[in-house]
Order: structure tokens, then C-alpha cells, then sequence
């Protein structure tokens, strides 16, 4: 299915403004540049940046609510940087050795100069935020905080699958937070009222976690042509994902023992991920999950409609609701 326009109509200006933030010669900027998909390896252009999710909502919703989009793009450029900054240390922490069908940057530079890559671009985002304001910025910067605390209670988790309360408070901040800062950031860019902005956040957890959901339901039954990794690649990460969590809510007997095995060590086999898949299926665990993604996209809509949107730029946003039900990464 195509892209929505949310992620369509701001593309060209935000590609120019992740240019502009990244533009100069030295090493570190012209792998943070391949990073974004700016570059290829051998840095000749190119524009492989994929969805720019959180810069395209902060830009929705700055126009909707009556902000400067020209002020705006600095602290949307910005999020994306700090999202990005985490996919590379992202990959360091799982060993992942592609991000986007390319080489990731640890595997071409090796882990230290990754680090140092994903240090830097996270200092220039909070350099790009400041240019919107200092208020954009204390918001950036808080969420950034948050994401990271996220992907600590997540990594805390591997082997050791939490239970389902704690899984959702862990996207609430590994994923939610810096969706819901893109909505607040709009909402401070157009002085939106402390209601409006609460509102705001109310949307960006819903989504938030409407978009990791559907993320953890492809990480075990996606078809490796559409997410470019194999069926089980969660399970194979041991990965406490929404499907393990309920798992190992649901499961006993012979079942829970399966899971407790696979999960609790540190090979993953192919039998390993068939016999646990086999396990989640026999307990309904997808249904459970596009359940939880079928509740959080409705919790999104309704929050939508108090958001102050006008009524096209709340369609806009429906039916990005709609592809990321239905999206195969």
C-alpha cells in the first residue's frame, strides 16, 4: 500500500533540512550521513531515509495547529537525528549487522567509532533543536531521556521476558516518548494551551504504542520479503516483545517450560524459534496482540478527534492509523 500523505508531503523538506544539519567533511559526518541513508558507502548522494515518521507528525501537527513550519523543521529534523542516534547504538547492544537492507555502521567501522557516530548526532540534534527554542529543546532532550531508560528496561528484559504491565510501560518510553514529543513539539511551536498539549501527548502514546505492537507481531510471523529479516527474529533475540509477554502470562505445563528454555539462553536455534512460535500459536497469542493494536489504534482515533485538528488534517492522520495497521514494515 502506499504511503500516507502525513508521511509524503513533508519528505523533500525535511531530506534538505537532515542535509543542512549534517552537512561537513569530516569522518564522523560523512558516516552519519550513510547512517541516514543521505550517502551511500562511497558518499555519493542519495535518498533512502526511510518513513521519517516522528519529523513528518511534528510538522503535521505544527500546520494544524497554527504553526511556523519554517521554525518547526529544525526541531523535526532534530528527532530524527536523536532517532537515529539510538538505531546506531541500537545495533551495537543487538549485534544487528543491517539497518534499512544496508551494512550497519559498527559492522563497516567497527564498535567504537559507531559509538562515537551515535554520540555526535545526538549533540547535533539538540544543536538543531535549540534553533526552535529553548522550550523544544528541554522537551527533545527530556524525551530523549526517556527513550533511553527505555531501551535499558528493555535489554534488562532479554532472557528474562517481562510480564505484560511492564512491557507496556517500556514502549511507553523506548517508543512512545519521542512520538509523543513530536506532537508536543508541534503543540509548543504553535503555543497551544497546556490542555492542548496534554491531548497531544494522550495521542502519542496511543500511536506509540499502536506502531511498536505492530512491530512485535512482524518480528515473529512477518514474511522476511516484506521486513528483511527471517519469520522468529525476535524469538530468536530473545526479545521481550508483546506476544512473549503474553506467552509467558498464558503458557504452562510443557509450554511454559518450551518458552522458559528457548528465552533463557544464549543460542537460539531454528528448532528453537519453530517449537516457541508453536507454543504463542497454540495459546492465540497473535489474535491477543492485533487485539492490543485493534484497542490502541481506537484509543489513538479518539484522541485524535480532542487534538484541535482541522477536519482534512484529522482524515490525514486516520489513515496513517490505517497503514500502520495494516503496514509490513
Amino acid at each position: 500500500m502506499s504511503d500516507p500523505v502525513v508521511l509524503t508531503r513533508h519528505r523533500a523538506l525535511i531530506e534538505g533540512g537532515l542535509s543542512t544539519a549534517l552537512a561537513g567533511s569530516s569522518f564522523l559526518h560523512k558516516v552519519l550521513r550513510y547512517h541516514l541513508g543521505l550517502e551511500d558507502e562511497d558518499g555519493t548522494p542519495q535518498r533512502k531515509t526511510g518513513k521519517l515518521l516522528r519529523p513528518s507528525l511534528a510538522l503535521h501537527s505544527a500546520g494544524e495547529l497554527g504553526g511556523d513550519l519554517e521554525k518547526a523543521l529544525p526541531a523535526a529534523v532534530a528527532l530524527e537525528m536523536v532517532h537515529n542516534f539510538s538505531l546506531i547504538h541500537d545495533d551495537i547492544q543487538d549485534r544487528d549487522e543491517t539497518r534499512r537492507g544496508r551494512a550497519a555502521v559498527w559492522v563497516i567501522h567497527g564498535t567504537a567509532q559507531a559509538i562515537n557516530s551515535g554520540d555526535l548526532l545526538q549533540a547535533l540534534a539538540v544543536r538543531e533543536a535549540l534553533r526552535s527554542g529553548a522550550a523544544v529543546a528541554q522537551a527533545l532532550v527530556e524525551s530523549t531521556a526517556e527513550m533511553i531508560e527505555g531501551q535499558a528496561l528493555d535489554l534488562g528484559f532479554e532472557g528474562c521476558p517481562a510480564g505484560v504491565r511492564a512491557y507496556v510501560d517500556m514502549i511507553d518510553r523506548k517508543t512512545g516518548a519521542l512520538i509523543r514529543c513530536a506532537f508536543r513539539i508541534g503543540g509548543l511551536l504553535a503555543l497551544a494551551s497546556g490542555d492542548t498539549l496534554d491531548r497531544l501527548d494522550d495521542l502519542g502514546k496511543h500511536l506509540g504504542r499502536a506502531f511498536q505492537i505492530r512491530d512485535d507481531v512482524l518480528g515473529i510471523w512477518g514474511k522476511e520479503e516484506a521486513t528483511g529479516k527471517p519469520a522468529g527474529s525476535d524469538i530468536r533475540r530473545r526479545k521481550t516483545s508483546l506476544p512473549a509477554a503474553l506467552g509467558f502470562e498464558l503458557a504452562r505445563g510443557k509450554d511454559r517450560a518450551i518458552l522458559e528454555r528457548v528465552y533463557g539462553q544464549e543460542a537460539v536455534t531454528d528448532a528453537d524459534v519453530a517449537a516457541a512460535t508453536q507454543v504463542l500459536e497454540r495459546l492465540e497469542v497473535r489474535d491477543e496482540a492485533e487485539g492490543w493494536l485493534s484497542e490502541s489504534l481506537g484509543a489513538a482515533e479518539i484522541a485524535l478527534g480532542k487534538a484541535g485538528f482541522s477536519r482534512r488534517g484529522a482524515e490525514e492522520m486516520e489513515e496513517l492509523l490505517t497503514y500502520l495497521e495494516r503496514r509490513e514494515r
